[in-house]
């Protein structure tokens, strides 16, 4: 999770200040929406190289990557689609020794943690896409009028 400054947020605020409120909550989303896409780039080439040596795959949690830009809060989310990605905590976190009712051992997964290092890494160039979507934003709107 991103979390906004005081001075990210006067920055942003400063290059909306012109705008009507309607057209505020246009140029933040796009912003918003841009720095999700980092997101998910960023963790579909991770999981893409961990899994490189793992046999056969059915692709399913790489077909399952996902952005939204929530409609009525402000915020945006990168996660997994279901029911593709119903699995994708079990492969970034891992698992400790997992056993049935009737105690049959279903092992141990090693988690990879693609999606918390996408989070790590790229949190500088979020910030940087939220800074560019907005200005683009602002830009074509401006542009219009």
């Amino acid at each position: 999770m991103i979390q906004v400054t005081t001075i990210d947020r006067e920055n942003i605020q400063y290059l909306i200040r012109n705008l009507e409120d309607f057209e505020k909550d246009k140029a933040v989303k796009s912003g918003l929406r841009a720095a999700v896409n980092v997101f998910r780039v960023k963790g579909r080439s991770n999981l893409r190289t961990r899994l490189l040596h793992h046999g056969k795959q059915t692709n399913h949690l790489m077909n399952s990557f996902t952005t939204r830009v929530k409609r009525n809060k402000l915020g945006a989310l990168a996660g997994f689609d279901r029911p593709g990605g119903n699995h994708s905590h079990l492969v970034d976190q891992g698992t400790k020794k997992r056993y049935t009712n009737t105690g049959k051992s279903r092992g141990t997964m090693p988690g990879n943690r693609f999606w918390n290092d996408a989070g790590h890494t790229e949190e500088n160039r979020a910030m940087q896409a939220i800074y560019q979507g907005v200005q683009k934003a602002v830009q074509r709107i401006n542009e219009r009028r």
